[in-house]
This record gives C-alpha cells, structure tokens and sequence, in this order.
C-alpha cells in the first residue's frame, strides 16, 4: 500500500475501513484474472494498517489469554505494541 502519505499507526476503526478495501480490492483482481500473481504483498502485510487489524484479531481470539513463544500475553497488551514504532523506524519491513 504505497500510498505515498507518511506512515503513522492508526486507530483501528480506519485502519479496519481501509484494509476491508484493500482486501475488496485484490479480491476482485484475482477473480477478473485468475492468473494474476501479487508479487508485493510483503509491504502489504507489514503496512500499520493491517497490522493493527491483525493485532485486534489475535487479542481478541481464543488463545489471547496464554502467552506465546515470545511470552507476550497478546489480550494484556496495549492496542499497539510498544515495538512497532522502533520496528518501523529501524526499517525492518
């Protein structure tokens, strides 16, 4: 989603608005061209948008309560992690 505007972490409401389009979006290229291949979706994925919507799903979903290999319990954390900011700035994605 290289939309060009600076990258800030979102609130979820809009972030969720726009990953339902983007989704929408891509959906509907790949029925008009079953061939067609993404080859970017990394940046897709690891855009704040879609991140903080996976974030919202993974504490709301069942295994939230139980810590995972990294000892994070997902559904006592804030609604953005306290990492992505460094993550992002590190250039990591």
């Amino acid at each position: 989603m290289n939309t060009g505007e600076p990258l800030a972490w979102p609130d979820f409401f809009s972030a969720e608005q726009r990953v339902r389009r983007m989704q929408a979006k891509l959906h509907r290229w790949a029925a008009d061209d079953p061939g067609r291949v993404f080859d970017d979706l990394f940046n897709l994925v690891c855009h704040p948008d879609f991140l903080t919507v996976a974030w919202d799903r993974v504490r709301g979903n069942k295994g939230a309560r139980t810590a995972g290999v990294d000892r994070v319990v997902p559904g006592s954390s804030p609604s953005t992690p306290t990492w992505w900011p460094s993550w992002r700035r590190r250039g990591s994605w």
